[in-house]
């Protein structure tokens, strides 16, 4: 078939979407449409279902998902960057490597999505559920995680210098290896989390809950790291200091 009638097939498929049957993602009416990649910048996809669309390598930057359904998409270094997900139903989406900074994920569901390596710089996740979600090594530099959930979640290695966890949830949650530098938790629960080998210079833990659950091997912090009254934390090395400069450089 020449590229004039997969064009064709792509267009009636687009207009059958709009007519198809409504299904519902968090009480808003959707319908379901074709897979589409390539470049959709800042397309109008609000509370549609997108199920199982495979959208590696796409160009969805400030697209307006918010309310769509995206279950298991497969989205390996997607362009998600300032696009709007509000709500959207993203669980077991694949994002290994996505570009999702400034993307707002307010109340979105990302249960154990696969996001590792992936760019979260700045984006907003307020309230989100991040679950059992695997993001190891991915970077959430002045993200902010408010309210958000991520029990069980493994985020080893990952980048939250200037993050904001206040009453986030983190109970049972990986974070060893992580960076928290200037990172706050005001009321956060941290109960069974871990962090070990994890930096803290500049963060503030005053007021979470768990502290003495949570497991702080090897972890380490600063003069100006302000801990919950009686904890502690070991001054970080210069060594340790200096892998967290170069992680933050690669």
């Amino acid at each position: 078939m020449d590229n004039l009638n997969l064009r064709l097939v792509s267009l009636a498929g687009a207009f059958a979407a709009f007519a198809a049957p409504g299904a519902l993602a968090q009480g808003q009416p959707v319908a379901w449409s074709p897979s589409y990649v390539g470049t959709c910048a800042t397309c109008e996809l609000s509370g549609r279902n997108l199920t199982g669309w495979t959208l590696a390598g796409a160009n969805y930057s400030e697209a307006k998902l918010d309310y769509s359904v995206m279950r298991g998409v497969q989205a390996t270094a997607v362009n998600f960057e300032r696009a709007d997900l509000t709500g959207a139903d993203m669980r077991g989406a694949v994002l290994t490597n996505a570009k999702l900074a400034d993307a707002i994920f307010a109340g979105t569901r990302l249960q154990e999505i696969t996001a590792s390596g992936a760019d979260l710089r700045r984006a907003l996740l307020h309230g989100a559920s991040l679950q059992d979600a695997v993001l190891i090594g991915a970077n959430f530099e002045d993200a902010e995680l408010n309210i958000a959930r991520l029990e069980d979640a493994d985020m080893s290695t990952a980048n939250f210098d200037g993050a904001v966890f206040d009453r986030a949830n983190l109970r049972g949650a990986i974070f060893n290896g992580a960076n928290f530098k200037d990172a706050r938790f005001k009321g956060a629960d941290i109960t069974g989390a871990s962090f070990k080998d994890a930096r803290f210079p500049g963060a503030s833990l005053e007021g979470v809950k768990g502290f003495a659950e949570a497991d702080f091997e090897g972890a380490c912090g600063s003069l100006s790291t302000r801990l919950p009254p009686e904890a502690r934390l070991p001054l970080c090395t210069n060594a340790q200091l200096s892998a967290q400069l170069a992680a933050d450089l690669d």
